[in-house]
């Protein structure tokens, strides 16, 4: 990946405009290469109609897409170095992070509290959230989706005890509850919708509401290291990019509804109910940290997590990059 400085000297070199003035990005030369590791699901819209829109190119960003079925597997590119950015939610982030990795937080780009969900069969005899206890439910463990399963289940009078938790990825665990194999999932909207299609009105949404009072998602692009450190410029366009995709949701809400249409080969419609689910703004705000914190120490007692010796709360700011924001809109920074 091109830094800074081998981009301003081969550009000089090739005799061209220099790309970088402040962030009004020259078209004329040929913009740096990045990865962006993209997770599924209509969670992910600002990333998508950036892409679809084509909005990284005039910030000087030639952006390849990696596509993972879930966050946790598009950090990982990240961390690996094999991507410079990814789109993944605090669950894998914090594990890493207590695993002593460093993944930085450059932008928080929505939130929900309704886009997980628990989808199950009614012909395994699940028709109510009671119905659960002694079940089988399938989720990715270690993830977002199983830290909303145990706060749903709190919320319905049952733990994790009460059933038996399968780790399964996305499209697996739609299979497995269609066949049969599981009774439900814990997992994304978008997920549902594709049991919906194959298993027809035997799959069912059990209820979520009050669920936003206890759990909520946050949907956050991350950066790795090395690209934080050696090329803050390319943090900066990419984050200027998610503030041009926002605003141009804002302003094209039926091109932006087609775009993440297209992406998750899903209706407009269906499209339609997945983006209300969230609250589309960038911004860094200390929220994500006490969401972190709260969801480390169940991950610790769980002993998905090693115990931690030091400051939760000083290790999960320690993750969060907000020089590009601050630069770009310091009012959308309240850390």
């Amino acid at each position: 990946m091109l830094n800074r400085r081998t981009l301003l000297q081969s550009t000089a070199a090739a005799g061209l405009a220099l790309p970088f003035a402040g962030l009004g990005f020259s078209t004329a030369f040929a913009a740096t290469p990045v990865t962006v590791a993209e997770s599924e699901g209509h969670g992910w819209t600002v990333v998508y109609v950036a892409d679809a829109a084509k909005l990284w190119a005039p910030n000087g960003l030639d952006v390849s897409v990696a596509k993972f079925t879930a966050g946790r597997l598009a950090l990982d590119a990240v961390l690996s170095e094999s991507a410079s950015f990814c789109t993944t939610t605090q669950s894998p982030t914090l594990l890493a992070a207590l695993r002593g990795l460093k993944p930085r937080i450059v932008a928080d780009f929505s939130r929900s509290a309704k886009e997980m969900l628990v989808a199950a069969s009614k012909k395994s005899g699940v028709e109510t959230p009671a119905d659960l206890k002694g079940k089988k439910i399938a989720t990715r463990i270690g993830s977002s989706g199983h830290f909303f399963l145990n706060q749903w289940l709190k919320l319905h009078g049952l733990t994790l005890a009460d059933v038996e938790v399968v780790n399964m990825a996305g499209p697996e665990m739609v299979a497995a509850t269609v066949r049969g194999d599981v009774n439900a999932f814990a997992w994304d909207w978008l997920s549902a919708i594709a049991a919906q299609r194959q298993g027809g009105d035997d799959i069912i949404i059990l209820p979520r509401e009050g669920i936003e009072d206890i759990w909520r998602s946050h949907l956050i692009f991350v950066a790795n290291e090395d690209t934080v450190t050696k090329s803050p410029e390319l943090v900066e366009a990419a984050v200027k990019t998610l503030f041009e995709s926002e605003a141009f949701i804002q302003s094209n809400p039926a091109e932006a509804l087609k775009y993440v249409a297209e992406r998750t080969a899903t209706s407009e419609d269906d499209t339609q109910k997945g983006i209300e689910l969230l609250d589309i703004k960038v911004q860094l705000d200390k929220q994500i940290v006490d969401v972190m914190v709260a969801e480390a120490e169940w991950a610790i007692e769980q002993k998905i997590a090693e115990p931690y010796s030091g400051d939760l709360r000083a290790l999960f700011s320690s993750l969060i990059y907000p020089d590009a924001m601050q630069k770009l809109r310091p009012d959308r920074v309240s850390l």
